[in-house]
């Protein structure tokens, strides 16, 4: 629920403007993407994997988040002017 306003105003803000309607568009796919996804994995899920199956994810997780903090810095310079 907080995911999508703000990636839909990031979207509309760093998008040239004569691709906003595309980018919006980008932004939707990704979304329909993952979840597509997500229904894909679920059925790796029981009983007897439940740690298996939250320990990957929740690696995964960490993992995107520290790639993001490092990357941080280099998409701050890209996005300079944007409000």
């Amino acid at each position: 629920m907080c995911l999508s306003p703000v990636g839909l105003s990031a979207t509309t803000k760093l998008a040239p403007a004569a691709f906003a309607s595309q980018t919006m568009s980008v932004w939707f796919l990704s979304d329909s993407m993952a979840q597509a996804f997500n229904a894909q994995t679920t059925q790796f899920f029981n009983a007897k994997t439940e740690i298996l199956y939250f320990g990957i994810f929740g690696f995964g997780a960490v993992a995107f988040a520290i790639l993001l903090f490092f990357c941080a810095p280099l998409l701050k310079k890209y996005m300079r002017g944007v409000d």
